[in-house]
């Protein structure tokens, strides 16, 4: 710690205090030229000294302003130490004697032992003082589950985890080390490291991500990375540990994948690899980092785990909230819990981070759904009750359109049509018979015999008719003019015999689901070649972080090798995994046909996904099972060609 640099800006501060009835931080910090962070702490520390030495206190009044509340003896001694440097180390706190002297034992204490009387010769103290700082020290270890031993014939030593050591080596060089530069205090613990390059890697991963750490959490990664590139060069023995439960948790949040970013390009530019405990460590303290914090847990594992129940909590809170206001239950939909539960944790890394996800749809969903985004609102108040975070509308926007797909569910809406023989009074009396006995039949088309056609059971889930059709389909069922109860036990069979299963039976499992997003659908484009139509996907795909700048020249330079189509009028281009940041796949349907390699093609899935870790690998091994089931005849590619907004292609998807 720099003490004259130290006692230079408390002797300042107190000059200002004496000769100001009243001032304000950012006054403050324009007149002396430092932060406004930094001034609050200072302002803390010389409030501590004052009362330690019965010397006045700081009053503070929240948008007035601070000033020094002290009599008239108190401000003549203060006058006379302040303008006499010799007398200014009375002014020096025991809080920054213990500052001096953790800054010797955390660095000691990795590489060499430290002795009682070595440490009161460096901080010029006698060795009782220095047994007293020394138990001042072991306090503040504590906090961070670090046992500070005085070892006989041996010196100071520290027994704790990695972990541990970590946690408190950040806390005390963002926190003691305010007078010192963040890089000299970093180097002075990690001589050497070669600093400019680990700030120029982790500031490109933020770019390629597009967003920007607030300077409070760069810094905290900066150190931990660092911590990480030293200790690998310096061949330290005592390693992290994670267990395969923890890491394979930890693979389906977004601050993994970041961390795997960043440790991509140290491990090429300093070329070593980095074990994985290393991504799962720094993505850790990204995702608890305030919970950390706050409660200076060393066990990181465990807050993990903690974090992650917190979360499935809040996703059930979420659920039993709008079952509660819309009176519909939606507590035992499973894919509507899963579903928002993967959604729900790349959503609070960007609100954390503060890392814009537009929702081009938001208008049209608040438009078309109207009251369930008038609900989704109050989960905002969850966001800010359980995670202190403000949800905007845009993230609300997804969460309603899973909401609703849940409503849509629950509801089993059946396209459903009588053909009849009857007049018109006796249909509308069976219809309302019908309709009262199966809340999932809304609304019955009623047609005629003769106006009945068999292309009508393309597009109809249930036929019912009074008479003999001339034609035998399993969708088809004979009932009697006046509904009886023969008629209901026939409808209600043929619910339980196989709709049901057929109507939950969603395109793509929740564990796919962030996969897709609105945003990323576009329907019935002309744009007529294909250069331009990969060009245009990628550039989306690069405005929102998911991919590098270089992932559309690989996707290019793949379709120059290999053929993607795959027939009935699909292609499914895809790019170097190296290049991707996060998983998704965007989607196209063409206005007109364009000849891919050698087949004509009008919808187009470009498959931006990973096999990087255990968890990409499944859940892409998973969308393949499922991709494969929706575009394997041409009937159902015809469905995907029909849809004309982005949104009912969605919901398609994750419905």
């Amino acid at each position: 710690m720099n003490d004259q640099k130290s006692n230079y800006y408390v002797q300042l501060i107190l000059k200002i205090l004496l000769n100001n009835e009243i001032i304000t931080t950012v006054q403050l910090a324009d007149e002396i030229g430092l932060s406004e962070k930094t001034i609050r702490t200072k302002i803390e520390d010389i409030n501590y000294i004052l009362e330690e030495k019965d010397l006045g206190i700081i009053c503070k009044k929240p948008r007035v302003g601070m000033w020094l509340e002290a009599n008239e003896q108190q401000r003549i001694k203060l006058n006379s130490l302040v303008n006499n440097s010799s007398n200014v180390d009375i002014l020096k706190s025991d809080q920054m004697r213990m500052g001096a002297a953790l800054k010797l034992i955390l660095k000691n204490s990795r590489n060499s032992i430290i002795t009682t009387k070595q440490l009161a010769t460096q901080l010029y103290l006698s060795v009782p003082t220095a047994l007293k700082v020394i138990n001042e020290c072991r306090d503040w270890l504590k906090i961070f589950s670090i046992e500070l031993n005085i070892v006989r014939n041996k010196g100071l030593e520290l027994s704790c985890t990695e972990v541990s050591y970590r946690i408190a080596l950040k806390h005390f060089i963002l926190q003691f080390e305010v007078d010192t530069s963040l890089d000299e205090t970093i180097l002075y613990f990690m001589p050497g490291l070669n600093l400019k390059s680990i700030r120029k890697e982790i500031i490109e991963a933020e770019r390629e991500w597009s967003f920007e750490f607030a300077e409070e959490s760069f810094n905290e990664m900066l150190i931990y990375v660092s911590l990480a590139i030293y200790q690998n060069q310096q061949n330290y023995r005592k390693k992290l540990s994670i267990s395969n439960e923890e890491l394979e948790m930890l693979q389906r949040y977004n601050e993994y994948s970041f961390a795997d970013t960043i440790f991509k390009k140290l491990e090429i530019y300093f070329q070593m690899v980095l074990p994985v405990e290393e991504k799962a460590f720094l993505s850790i303290q990204i995702l608890c980092s305030k919970s950390i914090d706050s409660e200076f847990k060393s066990d990181s594992g465990k807050m993990l785990r903690e974090y992650d129940k917190k979360l499935q909590y809040f996703v059930h809170k979420i659920i039993s909230v709008v079952s509660d206001v819309l009176n519909v239950d939606l507590t035992k939909d499973e894919t509507l819990y899963r579903g928002l539960l993967i959604h729900m944790r790349p959503t609070l890394f960007r609100l954390r981070y503060e890392r814009s996800h537009e929702n081009g749809m938001t208008n049209y969903i608040k438009a078309e759904y109207k009251t369930t985004f008038r609900v989704a609102w109050l989960i905002s108040v969850l966001f800010e009750e359980y995670f202190d975070l403000t949800v905007n509308e845009d993230e609300l926007g997804y969460i309603v359109l899973y909401i609703q797909s849940a409503l849509e569910r629950n509801e089993n809406p059946i396209p459903t049509i009588l053909v009849s023989t009857a007049g018109m009074g006796i249909n509308q009396m069976l219809c309302d018979k019908i309709k009262k006995h199966f809340s999932m039949i809304h609304h019955i088309h009623v047609v005629s015999f003769h106006e009945f056609k068999s292309e009508m059971i393309k597009d109809t889930k249930l036929i019912l008719t009074t008479k003999p059709l001339p034609v035998k389909n399993s969708n088809i069922l004979e009932i009697d003019d006046f509904l009886s109860e023969t008629s209901i036990q026939k409808i209600a069979h043929w619910f339980q015999k196989g709709m049901l299963n057929q109507l939950n039976n969603a395109q793509f499992g929740a564990d796919c689901h962030q996969l897709f997003e609105p945003d990323l659908i576009f329907t019935h484009l002309k744009i007529k070649d294909k250069e331009k139509l990969i060009k245009f996907l990628c550039k989306k795909l690069v405005s929102k972080g998911y991919v590098t700048t270089k992932y559309g020249k690989s996707v290019l330079n793949r379709e120059k090798l290999t053929p993607t189509s795959i027939g009935n009028g699909v292609a499914i281009p895809h790019g170097d995994q190296n290049e991707i940041n996060e998983a998704r796949v965007v989607i196209a349907t063409l206005e007109e046909p364009i000849l891919w390699d050698t087949e004509y093609v009008d919808v187009i899935f470009l498959l931006v996904v990973k096999m990087t870790n255990e968890y990409e690998t499944k859940r892409t091994q998973e969308f393949y099972k499922q991709y494969i089931r929706l575009v394997e005849t041409d009937d159902k590619v015809n469905i995907l060609r029909n849809f004309d907004t982005s949104i009912d292609f969605y919901k398609y998807l994750i419905k």
